[in-house]
């Protein structure tokens, strides 16, 4: 029986991926021009799908779809690093945007590809305060919310 909550497991997870990110950017900061190189699959692996999954769009489903790219959240986190923000901050910026959902193969292709946010958020779409439901909101995208 685990000693943890389900919300603390929760919070460990995005505090797992802020920790490595701060590695990775920590062995690449003096690179020059600046990357943010590790694989965005690191959130996959890192975070289990319960603890981000918010629902299905009302149209049925079969893509999973992260509502805020996994490229941006990778990008912004070494920003915030570069910033001179710490693990916390990084940390808790993941647990309010990662999220994903389940939406048509239709939905995603008008995301990626007609509206052109495949691996960033709408214009003018401020990380601190905007809707993590932003992509999907500009794709006319209704959930089922779970």
């Amino acid at each position: 029986m685990s000693q943890f909550t389900a919300e603390q497991l929760r919070e460990r997870s995005f505090q797992r991926v802020a920790n490595a990110l701060h590695h990775f950017w920590e062995e690449q900061k003096h690179v020059v021009p600046r990357a943010a190189s590790v694989h965005t699959r690191i959130f996959d692996t890192l975070v289990f799908d319960h603890y981000i999954y918010v629902g299905r769009s009302k149209n049925g489903g079969g893509h999973r779809e992260h509502l805020v790219p996994c490229v941006y959240l990778r990008d912004r986190a070494f920003e915030m690093f570069w910033e001179g923000k710490d693990v916390a901050d990084v940390a808790n910026m993941i647990g309010r945007l990662l999220r994903v959902a389940d939406i048509t193969q239709e939905e995603a292709r008008r995301i990626d590809f007609d509206l052109r946010l495949k691996t960033r958020m709408p214009e003018g779409w401020d990380p601190e305060s905007g809707s993590v439901f932003a992509r999907l909101e500009a794709g006319v995208i209704e959930l089922e919310l779970d």
